[in-house]
């Protein structure tokens, strides 16, 4: 997914601070926007949170749903799997009060046109 596209997914997202692309299985940020420069050791970590949260969700009813969420008083951290490519994932990080769910839709169709 290149630097544009990453850009488009974010801007869909009011309220989101970081977009990162990541491959989860070897923990390789591929590429990210945010509204701030973040420093590797974030976005590194940010990633082993996708392979954990992933694996974790492998062992839930429904493994292949594709997307992991947690909430927390300062945001979300919203995870969705790539369509077509098992282990690589988009990550975001928004503010409180984020309406990612009103968005997903359109994310994962622009998701799906950067993936083709």
């Amino acid at each position: 997914m290149n630097p544009t596209a990453l850009a488009d997914l974010r801007a869909r997202i009011p309220g989101c601070e970081l977009a990162a692309y990541v491959d989860f299985v070897s923990e390789t940020v591929l590429g990210a926007d945010g509204d701030l420069r973040y420093p590797q050791e974030h976005l590194d970590a940010l990633c082993r949170c996708a392979a954990v949260l992933f694996a974790q969700a492998a062992g839930c009813a429904d493994p292949d749903a594709g997307q992991v969420v947690f909430l927390g008083e300062t945001g979300a951290r919203v995870f969705l799997r790539a369509p077509g490519a098992s282990n690589e994932a988009l990550c975001c990080i928004c503010g409180p009060g984020t309406d990612f769910a009103g968005a997903l839709h359109g994310v994962r169709q622009l998701m799906a046109g950067a993936a083709g």
